[in-house]
C-alpha cells in the first residue's frame, strides 16, 4: 500500500468511526493530551479547530480556561500554502476546507507543544495528513522544534514506511486506546502517563 491508498483507507475509517464514536473517545484523547501538557510544563500550545472526524481540542482549551490554568492556546490561520499561528479567539469564521478559524490577527511566535490532527502515522513516525502540506511547510521554517503530538479518533498506525522526507515527524501519536512513542526517548513520560490515566493501554513504537 502506498501513501495515497493508505490516506484514502484511513480517512474513510475516520469518517465512518466518527458516526459511531461516543464522546468518551474524544475525552480519552483530551485527558492524555492534558497530562502531556502538564508533564512537559508546556505554556504555549498549538491546537486546531476540528473537522467532524477529528478530536475536539477546543474543549481542551475551554477546560484549561475554566479551571483557571494559565496556558496560551494558538491555532492555525490559513495562508496561501501554509499558515501562521494566532491566538484562539472568537468569533470564528469558516475558512478553506470548512475549517473554523479566528479573525486575522498578529502572528504569534514561540511554541512549546503542537497538537496536530492526522489521518495516520507510518513506520517513520511521520504524519500522513490530507496531502496539502500546510503543517510540513510551517514546521520546516521553525528554528526550534516543539514537542509534536499527533492525534486521531481511530488507530491508523502502519509499520510500512510510506512517508516522504518532507513529512513532519512526531514525538507521540495519541488514539483513544493506544499511545505510540519512540522507544527509549520518552519511557519516563510513558510511565507517568500510565500512572495518571490509571490504565496501561500504551503501545511503544520501536524506532
Amino acid at each position: 500500500m502506498d501513501k495515497k491508498d493508505f490516506r484514502i483507507t484511513a480517512k474513510n475509517r475516520l469518517k465512518t468511526g466518527a458516526k459511531i464514536h461516543a464522546k468518551c473517545a474524544h475525552y480519552k484523547i483530551l485527558k492524555i493530551v492534558s497530562n502531556l501538557i502538564e508533564i512537559f510544563k508546556a505554556k504555549k500550545i498549538l491546537i486546531f479547530m476540528p473537522l467532524f472526524y477529528e478530536p475536539n481540542l477546543y474543549l481542551l482549551a475551554k477546560n484549561f480556561s475554566k479551571n483557571r490554568i494559565k496556558r496560551e492556546f494558538l491555532v492555525p490561520f490559513m495562508l496561501d500554502v501554509s499558515f501562521k499561528m494566532v491566538k484562539l479567539r472568537r468569533p470564528f469564521e469558516i475558512a478553506r476546507f470548512g475549517v473554523k478559524q479566528p479573525p486575522n490577527q498578529n502572528t504569534q511566535n514561540g511554541l512549546d507543544m503542537a497538537i496536530i490532527p492526522c489521518i495516520g502515522v507510518d513506520g517513520n513516525f511521520a504524519r500522513i495528513g490530507h496531502g496539502k502540506g500546510y503543517y510540513d511547510i510551517f514546521f520546516s521554517h521553525l528554528k526550534t522544534k516543539p514537542i509534536v503530538v499527533f492525534v486521531s479518533l481511530s488507530d491508523n498506525f502502519t509499520k510500512a514506511e510510506i512517508s516522504q522526507k518532507h513529512d513532519l515527524v512526531g514525538d507521540f501519536y495519541i488514539t483513544p486506546k493506544k499511545i505510540y512513542l519512540k522507544k527509549g526517548k520518552y519511557d519516563r513520560v510513558l510511565n507517568r502517563l500510565n500512572s495518571r490515566c490509571g490504565r496501561h493501554f500504551s503501545r511503544i513504537f520501536n524506532s
